[in-house]
């Protein structure tokens, strides 16, 4: 089984239903705040199709979770996102707009109105999480230093809302669910630490510990099927991890 495919995804999957482990969506994880469980989380980056894949592997095992999406060709995808809405998984927006703006905060939540109602036009947004954009000065998260998402109807950010100082938090970014330097923005500060890489690793823990809160951060581009999809993601994510960590000794 080759690590970060859509196979060893399904292993993930089937850890978390053998042990009987509650899975949230941002939302319900937001609404209910329960004592223990998981919270599933998708950035859509780009290759949508592959997130529909993983929403409908994900169905299989009667686990719903959040897909956030950004406004770019890359990502957005009208008819995959209302397929995977309608398959009652929670839609959000994967929001950048502060380094779209190059830091205009005026343009940035004119950017960010426009692009919430063209996402709630296909499906309801009750959260959004940003985008890190590593190659920006900008980190997205600072337009809400200004404006307020509620104040357009957002129930929670995904980074700023979630109290994760008693959760684990793990995230496939860098294409690890260990801490990398290739990280520069998928990272909430305090949590509780796991020393997880692999997600065999990963799987152990969850078994390990079925009464924690755990939040997964997974990007479906990164687990695909197939072998030439596995080739094109192994390739694009070690050439992107090289870009990461140059950007954080300049």
């Amino acid at each position: 089984m080759k690590d970060f495919s859509l196979e060893a995804y399904r292993e993930l999957l089937v850890a978390v239903k053998n042990n009987g482990i509650v899975v949230f969506s941002v939302a319900e994880w937001l609404e209910n705040k329960p004592e223990c469980g998981i919270m599933l989380r998708h950035d859509v980056d780009r290759r949508p199709l592959n997130a529909l894949k993983v929403a409908e592997l994900e169905c299989e095992f009667d686990i719903k979770s959040t897909y956030y999406f950004r406004i770019t060709k890359s990502s957005f995808d009208e008819a995959i996102i209302r397929k995977i809405s309608g398959l009652g998984h929670e839609i959000g927006y994967h929001y950048e707009d502060l380094s779209t703006a190059n830091g205009n905060y005026e343009k940035a939540i004119r950017l960010f109105k426009e692009h919430l109602e063209k996402i709630r036009a296909i499906a309801p947004v009750k959260t959004i999480a940003m985008h890190g954009r590593p190659l920006s000065a900008y980190d997205n998260r600072d337009l809400w230093r200004k404006y307020n998402c509620k104040d357009f109807g957002i129930f929670g950010e995904a980074f700023l809302d979630v109290d994760y100082t008693d959760m684990y938090y793990l995230t496939d970014t860098g294409r690890t669910w260990g801490q990398t330097k290739a990280n520069i923005r998928d990272n909430v500060g305090a949590s509780l630490f796991a020393d997880v890489r692999s997600t065999v690793s990963l799987i152990s823990f969850i078994t390990d510990n079925p009464n924690k809160k755990i939040a997964l951060v997974v990007h479906p581009e990164r687990w695909p099927q197939g072998m030439v999809d596995y080739c094109i993601s192994l390739s694009s994510d070690l050439l992107a991890n090289i870009i990461k960590r140059f950007i954080r000794f300049m």
